[in-house]
């Protein structure tokens, strides 16, 4: 006999007698009761691997609770690790359970955490119920009114927010994340400042323009810039520096940086790089009456009657938010870690970046009919390692050393194949033509010595290199050390007799102060290769950090739909924005565009809030 469940499967129908009812009724009540929730007293320290190495972390029990966690070490980005441990960390605590959802925009790190006080529960002797799921409960929703929603908050939306703060707008700002900042705060902090009064008056340049930096722009991207976004970017440039250091009270560094793609020296790191500038954003927006919300996630944009009119969201806890708007800035970014919005001809090259730039941005916008430029040109560099499958690690500090003593690349073949202090294009060009991808940095002792202590601060540490160094070369990323060239070669799959001649060959144009090959600039061929080992090899990767395509916008930054004309209240600013950086990026360019198109962005759009009125 059968009868119908509730999801409608036909469940057989009992047909016990009373006797074997009763009979099953006492085997029920003879089983043992569920053990209660229990734990050891105590403080109990582990370790897991996060984003640049390993956390330890000491977790205390006390009472059957998890009562404490402290982070006692740790290599993670302190603008981005800092919020991700205090959430990840409330969260286990609230919750009593190690199995609670991650951080966004902290993966890894939220792993690393839940794996630590994970082992710690072990050690604890801690029943299931510290691993138990958590189930979270339908939040009410939340409505806002307000001028303008930007829905981003990295360095493009928290500067457009500012801007139009600024202006005596109403602002209310969505970031996906835990924490704001973006592909921004991860970034070396490198901006193109032509047209400032600190490039004039701090840095004494005075033979920059316009005209040169929108130049020397265009040819680095191929001559593939859309004119009248680079032609707003150049104009506007130096406005946006000098709001930054006079209105947000951003810190800039003694000199600035020179580099092969600038014909005139305007490239300028912030202090503390890119998660120093989103700190001093940041601290600025404590002073303004800016809605900043994290954790929520837009959805899609409220179109109607031909306009955009706000936008509908939801919180990491499932709360939904409806936001009404006046205008609303998408400042979401790439679409840098979407293989489905990426070519093929990527394959060759590893991604660095932000693991949520995934295009959410753009794919509303085109939803309701925009137009978009560029796509698929993507922000290409040349120090990559893959330290995980298709991710990369920048070496670029570290690399940019070895020039300085005697460092050189090769092919698999053992040859030099380029000037390896030219501009970061070429380098790429010549690894794209590598089977693999592959170029590698061969170093003697001295030159290793530059590169590991350069080479941290980005996500690099020396347990890392001790780690990968140990590999042997046997697998990714490879690196390898061995007392002669020949067989550091033979690690990595190099032709030793072509890396023993190469190098000969490059001390010889050392002593003779000449590049014959390549035209290396002296001034970086100072020390000859060691003819004494140990020898050190290191992988260097094309890698690519964000795109450069976007929606289509016009020179007021409004997005443009596929008929030509602007969509009404919808602007851009960003990656997710034009095409200003052709199909490549001068370093420094993509944090200026960020900055420069949000801080204009703030302005246009309260223009045209003012018009509406």
């Amino acid at each position: 006999m059968f009868l119908v469940g509730a999801l409608g499967l036909l469940l057989p129908l009992s047909t016990c007698s009373k006797d074997e009812k009763a009979s099953e009724d006492t085997k029920e009540k003879e089983q043992p009761a569920k053990a209660e929730k229990s734990i050891d007293d105590g403080s109990f320290e582990e370790v897991a691997t996060g984003h640049n190495g390993d956390i330890k972390l000491s977790v205390t029990f006390k009472d059957n609770k998890i009562e404490k966690i402290d982070v006692v070490e740790s290599s993670e980005t302190p603008t981005i690790a800092d919020t991700g441990f205090k959430e990840i960390i409330n969260r286990i605590l609230e919750h009593q359970t190690c199995k609670v959802d991650n951080i966004t925009g902290a993966t890894v790190t939220s792993d690393a955490v839940k794996q630590a006080v994970s082992k710690a529960i072990d050690e604890a002797h801690g029943s299931e119920d510290f691993k138990k799921e958590v189930k979270e409960e339908p939040k009410e929703a939340i409505n806002i009114d307000t001028d303008l929603l930007v829905v981003g908050g990295g360095g493009a939306g928290l500067s457009a927010a500012l801007s139009a703060d600024q202006e005596g707008n109403k602002v209310t700002v969505l970031e996906k994340n835990a924490m704001p900042g973006g592909h921004t705060a991860l970034s070396g902090g490198f901006a193109l400042i032509t047209g400032s009064k600190n490039q004039k008056d701090v840095y004494g340049v005075k033979n920059d323009s316009v005209e040169s930096v929108y130049e020397d722009n265009m040819k680095n991207g191929g001559g593939k810039s859309i004119p009248e976004d680079l032609k707003l970017y150049a104009e506007k440039m130096g406005e946006a520096t000098d709001w930054t250091v006079d209105y947000v009270g951003s810190k800039i560094p003694e000199k600035l940086t020179s580099l092969g793609e600038n014909s005139v020296d305007r490239a300028m790191i912030y202090e503390g790089a890119g998660a120093g500038f989103v700190q001093s954003l940041l601290d600025k927006i404590k002073d303004t009456k800016i809605d900043l919300r994290t954790n929520t996630k837009v959805a899609e944009l409220i179109y109607e009657d031909g306009k955009v009119v706000g936008a509908k969201a939801t919180m990491s806890d499932g709360t939904p938010v409806e936001v009404k708007a006046k205008a609303v800035l998408l400042a979401t970014g790439s679409y840098g870690a979407n293989k489905e919005m990426l070519p093929e001809s990527l394959d060759k090259f590893v991604f660095y970046g932000a693991q949520l730039a995934q295009g959410e941005g753009q794919k509303m916008a085109q939803d309701i009919g925009a137009d978009v430029v560029n796509q698929g040109y993507v922000e290409l560099f040349e120090n990559g390692v893959e330290w995980k499958p298709g991710i990369a690690k920048s070496t670029y500090n570290g690399s940019m050393a070895t020039w300085d003593v005697s460092g050189i690349l090769v092919d698999r073949a053992g040859n030099r194949v380029v000037n390896e202090r030219s501009a970061g294009i070429n380098i790429v060009k010549e690894m794209e033509k590598q089977e693999d991808g592959r170029l590698f940095l061969i170093m003697d002792a001295a030159t290793y010595k530059a590169f590991e202590d350069n080479v941290a601060g980005y996500g690099i540490t020396k347990k890392m290199l001790d780690d990968w160094i140990a590999t042997d070369g046997a697998k990714i990323p490879y690196f390898a050390k061995a007392d002669s060239l020949e067989e550091l070669a033979k690690k990595v799959k190099i032709d030793p007799e072509g890396l023993k001649k190469t190098v000969e060959r490059y001390n010889g144009f050392v002593a003779n102060k000449k590049d014959e090959d390549f035209g290396r600039d002296p001034n970086y061929m100072k020390a000859k290769i060691s003819e004494n080992g140990p020898y050190y090899v290191v992988e260097q990767l094309p890698r690519y950090a964000t795109t450069l395509g976007g929606l289509k916008i016009d020179n007021q930054l409004r997005v443009i739909n596929k008929e030509g004309k602007a969509i009404e209240g919808l602007f851009a600013s960003g990656d997710v924005a034009g095409g200003a950086r052709g199909d490549d990026s001068i370093p420094g360019a993509d944090f200026g565009w960020a900055v420069t198109s949000g801080y204009e962005a703030g302005r246009t759009i309260s223009d045209y809030l003012k018009n509406k009125n």
